[in-house]
């Protein structure tokens, strides 16, 4: 006599589960050699800006890379998104909390030149998102600048290298990246 097919696959389920775990905890319980990348995984408060309805705050995973052995801190700390509303070059007080508080972590960057890129969707003339995103940068800049922080670059990328393509994620292309600048890593 077989068992119930529903039964069945709640089985393989669990089995499959189980699987994935056992692999997982195998994988963090492998030393890593010197030199080698470390995952951190942590879980955060994210807002999500919604193009439509409300914004939506929720926990998300954050999973990020570090260098051992020799690496630089600085290379470790600063890689932030600064997002911002449509048409729009104002940091708004959330971006400006995230931004502190990337600040805060990184105390020993005020040496180390900063890379601001400034980034739009593609809604409106070219011309204007030009303008727009080398606005957005020169906010956060200026931001970076008054907390302490060396910016060596400044530059806006209007809508040329967006995130999504996908209308209902085109807030995520309206962004200011802040990196190291290459040649001082």
């Amino acid at each position: 006599m077989t068992g119930h097919p529903a039964g069945k696959k709640k089985t393989e389920m669990k089995t499959k589960q189980k699987i994935i775990l056992s692999a997982l905890m195998i994988t963090f319980m492998i030393p890593v050699p010197s030199g080698a990348k470390d995952i951190n995984i942590r879980q955060e408060q994210y807002t999500f800006l919604m193009a439509i309805a409300r914004d939506v705050n929720t926990d998300t995973f954050v999973i990020t890379e570090q260098l051992h052995s020799g690496t630089n801190h600085a290379l470790n700390c600063f890689l932030t998104l600064v997002y911002f509303e449509l048409g729009s070059a104002r940091l708004s007080p959330l971006a400006s909390k995230n931004l502190l508080a990337d600040i805060q972590k990184c105390k020993d960057m005020q040496s180390i030149p900063l890379q601001i890129i400034g980034h739009t969707c593609k809604l409106g003339p070219e011309q204007f998102n030009q303008t727009l995103s080398l606005q957005r940068a020169r906010t956060v800049a200026r931001f970076l600048r008054i907390n302490g922080l060396k910016v060596g670059t400044v530059q806006g990328k209007g809508s040329e290298q967006p995130i999504s393509y996908d209308p209902w994620e085109f807030n995520l292309n309206r962004r200011v990246e802040v990196t190291i600048l290459p040649e001082s890593q």
